[in-house]
């Protein structure tokens, strides 16, 4: 599961990496958010925003703080991401015995696993999208491992 979250972050990256120099003149939009796991907040999801074609843009990436609220940035640290519809992507690593890693920690030394189901991992199977305009209320993901 690490390998496959491993794989899918440098897909994603080579992938929003190839649109040059033209895709950072793309106007980005503030993305803010929460993210509940059965009806709880929970800090450290990683949530990924990831282009639907026709969607131009780099697509945008954050984590969850204790509250479960998260903002977006682009590829370039930019606050927000472009115009258009998103796959969105959620990932807690956690060490094999369901804690957090620690700040310290690297994913891989302490073998860590995804707690959430892998379906919300899987660009080709999340179930959830999002669609950003140029005003966009915050989004609110409630995700269901049961």
């Amino acid at each position: 599961m690490l390998h496959n979250r491993l794989l899918l972050s440098c897909l994603f990256f080579c992938l929003v990496g190839c649109g040059g120099a033209s895709e950072n003149t793309l106007e980005v939009y503030p993305v803010s958010g929460s993210v509940t796991v059965d009806g709880e907040a929970l800090p450290n999801v990683s949530v990924t925003f990831f282009p639907e074609k026709p969607t131009k843009g780099n697509g945008g990436f954050g984590a969850t703080d204790e509250t479960g609220n998260f903002t977006l940035k682009d590829r370039d640290q930019r606050d927000g991401v472009a115009e258009g519809t998103y796959r969105v992507l959620f990932t807690r690593l956690v060490k094999a015995d369901g804690t957090p890693i620690g700040s310290d920690q690297m994913a891989a030394d302490v073998e860590a696993k995804n707690s959430l189901p892998e379906k919300y991992n899987d660009p080709g199977q999340s179930p959830v999208t999002a669609t950003v305009t140029k005003s966009n209320e915050p989004f609110k993901f409630d995700l269901k491992t049961k």
